[in-house]
């Protein structure tokens, strides 16, 4: 019961305020060692496909690039990305797959496999608030990751063609064109006689 009371605390904490640092790792181990085991568990059933092992393991080595790379907001947004759509094949894997006659140990397998597909939603939004945590302690968008953001936010048209246009790359300061002298062609220069 107390446990149960601590993590609901943690869950109101995570989802009403900014996260420590130490949340942050609380978040990718807890997600990491509980789809892990789940993952291990479900494969009892026997029934699941070798796809299910790769986009469950793919995932599993985001969360751990994840935790490799404490700084990094790209990392956990790519372990929630997959995380998203293996809500997506998991639904495919366990209703195409589902045993029609099943022993103990297929029971198990495909309740662990539906207890992890269960709590993939809440992992995506735990994994999320790091995301967000991640890029606003680098004074980046608190939505997307940097090279997302840059992606779909494009520097304003710039008119070449003009004289005095000015080069903007975002980030940084305007930097101006500088302009090439006009040469006559009554100077003395062999190239323009």
């Amino acid at each position: 019961m107390e446990g149960a009371k601590r993590g609901l605390l943690f869950l109101h904490r995570v989802c009403s305020a900014s996260l420590t640092r130490q949340d942050r790792l609380d978040i990718l181990f807890g997600t990491f060692f509980i789809h892990l085991i789940l993952t291990i568990m479900s494969n009892l059933c026997g029934c699941l496909t070798q796809s299910f092992l790769l986009y469950n393991g793919l995932f599993l080595g985001t969360v751990l690039w994840s935790l490799h790379h404490r700084e990094y907001e790209e990392p956990p947004f790519l372990a929630m990305i997959i995380n998203s759509f293996a809500i997506v094949f998991d639904i495919v894997n366990l209703s195409l797959y589902w045993p029609a006659l099943m022993t103990r140990s297929m029971q198990f397998g495909s309740s662990m496999a539906v207890l992890n597909l269960a709590l993939r939603p809440m992992s995506a939004f735990l994994l999320y608030r790091v995301v967000q945590d991640r890029a606003a302690d680098h004074g980046g968008c608190s939505s997307l990751p940097s090279t997302m953001r840059e992606l779909f936010s494009p520097a304003p048209y710039e008119d070449m063609d003009q004289e005095g246009a000015q080069s903007v790359i975002p980030g940084q300061s305007v930097i101006p064109k500088t302009q090439t002298p006009k040469q006559s062609k009554s100077s003395k220069d062999p190239i323009f006689a």
